[in-house]
């Protein structure tokens, strides 16, 4: 449908290529990396974005939910797919008929994949989850042999194991160097019970970086495909960001003194001032909890006045009088020499970067450039 509405989210496909290129090399060619795709790809687009993995030569893709994996499958993708969640009892013949891989941390699920695979005559495949520190899912290490053996004596496919960092992207990785040390220890133990686990895989993007040695069999990298800072304190190559979102001007008004702007009146004006209207608001994901934000208008910074409206916005441009309706507006991106980051937007709201471009709903069209 042709976007009538400026208001999108601009995605440089160019600029994922690259970064994943770039994960690739740094890890080497003894070393998988997972196309993770999770929460529609970071809110990007889920098959876009696998399809751009798959050019690029991904076979491994990571999801979070039993329904990410079986919309690639619906796609046409038929590369490895690994569910990393844990998912509920009732999506388990689904997993099993369509051949997707699902993490396994706990027996009940296991015992539902076994009554799955033996309805379907499908494999139930199985990676398992443990839980070396996360206090999320998956098996407790010093319960993971026992599970372990009872889940490969139910007659699943135990094709390896995973866990995941919960403070890998801290400027402290004593706690990371504990949790995969408790990880390698679980697993060596596993296979001295004679269950073989030959794909181990535990970094994610800021683990990817600082811990190659930690590398295994695959990296999980999210945040550092897609161009999102995660607490990495040095990158051996460039990070490029592959998120933009922009809009342009609807209205341009020039309002006298002592005018109230918006809801509440919060913002008033205290002599003439021109008031730009953005057609983007808090169900587009530009939410009123930012305080204090600029836009970007004509390379120039612009504040946002008065409170964000379900579908609009405005702003003050007096620092900008020969803006004009229709004049681009950058609300993260580059416009000129100034930019506004997804990081400043996380500081705004005490959070981190990937809930940022999750917040930006799906009325906000997805462009990749």
């Amino acid at each position: 449908m042709e976007l009538l509405r400026p208001t999108r989210m601009e995605i440089a496909s160019d600029n994922l290529r690259t970064n994943y290129r770039n994960i690739k090399k740094f890890v080497g060619s003894g070393c998988e990396v997972f196309g993770i795709v999770k929460a529609n790809a970071y809110s990007l687009g889920l098959v876009p974005v696998a399809s751009i993995l798959r050019d690029e030569g991904c076979r491994r893709f990571g999801v979070a939910i039993p329904e990410e994996a079986l919309a690639l499958r619906e796609a046409g993708f038929r590369e490895e797919i690994l569910v990393l969640g844990a998912s509920p009892r009732r999506a388990a013949e689904a997993l099993v008929s369509n051949d997707i891989v699902s993490a396994c941390g706990d027996l009940d699920f296991a015992l539902a994949l076994k009554e799955a695979s033996e309805r379907t005559g499908g494999r139930a495949r199985v990676h398992i989850k443990i839980d070396s520190g996360m206090g999320r899912t998956g098996f407790l290490p010093e319960r993971s042999v026992e599970a372990v053996v009872a889940i490969k004596e139910m007659g699943l496919d135990v094709e390896g194991a995973f866990t995941h960092f919960a403070t890998a992207d801290e400027t402290d990785l004593s706690y990371t160097v504990w949790q995969y040390g408790r990880f390698m220890e679980s697993v060596d133990k596993i296979r001295r019970s004679g269950i073989p686990l030959p794909f181990l895989h535990a970094c994610n993007s800021a683990a990817t970086i600082h811990c190659p040695q930690m590398h295994l069999d695959a990296v999980r990298p999210g945040n550092l495909f897609y161009g999102l800072p995660s607490g990495e304190r040095g990158r051996p190559f460039p990070l490029l960001p592959s998120v933009s979102v922009k809009t342009a001007l609807t209205a341009v008004r020039d309002m006298p003194a002592r005018s109230g702007i918006s809801y509440g009146l919060r913002y008033m004006t205290r002599g003439d001032v021109r008031i730009g209207v953005l057609p983007i608001g808090f169900y587009d994901g530009f939410t009123r909890l930012f305080q204090n934000v600029a836009v970007l208008v004509r390379g120039r910074r612009v504040p946002v006045v008065g409170s964000i409206c379900m579908d609009q916005t405005m702003v003050n441009l007096e620092s900008v009088p020969e803006a004009r309706t229709d004049d681009e507006v950058v609300i993260i991106g580059r416009q000129g020499d100034e930019e506004i980051t997804i990081s400043e937007l996380a500081e705004r709201l005490n959070t981190i970067v990937a809930q940022i471009v999750s917040l930006f709903s799906q009325r906000v069209p997805r462009v990749f450039v």
